[in-house]
């Protein structure tokens, strides 16, 4: 339990961190700032800050990962089949990040300098994103269900809610991405970011009590 807890903050802090990068930070280089120009000039003009926030959410990705080990291990070692899924997602996740941090910038200072390559920056930054929000954020959803499901007996309620909320909350961000709604991502978003933290301030809280859980029985 010791473990998990300590997984449980690290990711705490560095989901806190993340989801402040989006709410001053990517927000205006993404499709939450309705003016391209203006998303052109931010990259343009900000890309340290770009690049810092960027790097936050990758963090939090390996934090996730780090966080979804120690619950497998210390409930169900079994459920490590699922911890995969979040294995498998990391790959996508870090390559669309490796897109908006290495390519998206300079596509963006040659867009605003010669009013050309407009299309490829949108077209790339699409790519992103379906890699990104779409496919390794329902990998990470799908392990966060399977994780919670397994488990519903072993916490309480304020532990389980919080935790299969988020899974659902992660599916529905996977759908607005795949629908390209601009309006379901930014409110998946701004349900999911403090609905991430609230579950993993629950599970730390839930592991410093003392209560040691016992295998599930099949």
């Amino acid at each position: 339990m010791t473990r998990l807890r300590r997984a449980a903050i690290i990711a705490f802090w560095l989901h806190l961190l993340a989801g402040i990068s989006m709410a001053f930070v990517l927000r205006n280089g993404l499709e939450t700032n309705g003016n391209l120009q203006d998303r052109l000039v931010f990259l343009v003009n900000h890309r340290a800050l770009w690049t810092g926030a960027w790097f936050s959410w990758a963090a939090s990705a390996l934090a996730i990962l780090y966080f979804y080990m120690a619950f497998a291990e210390t409930h169900q070692p079994a459920l490590r089949f699922a911890v995969l899924l979040t294995v498998a997602g990391l790959g996508p996740d870090l390559a669309a990040q490796a897109i908006e941090i290495g390519v998206l910038p300079s596509i963006a200072n040659h867009a605003f300098s010669t009013n050309a390559g407009v299309e490829l920056f949108l077209t790339l930054h699409r790519i992103a994103v379906m890699l990104s929000g779409c496919l390794a954020n329902g990998l990470y959803s799908l392990t966060a269900l399977l994780l919670t499901c397994f488990t519903r007996r072993t916490y309480s309620w304020w532990v389980f809610v919080p935790g299969f909320a988020v899974a659902i909350l992660g599916f529905a961000l996977s759908a607005a991405v795949l629908l390209d709604s601009v309006a379901g991502m930014f409110w998946t978003n701004v349900l999911l970011v403090p609905g991430i933290l609230f579950w993993l301030a629950a599970v730390a809280v839930f592991a410093n009590s003392g209560q040691r859980c016992k295998p599930q029985q099949k």
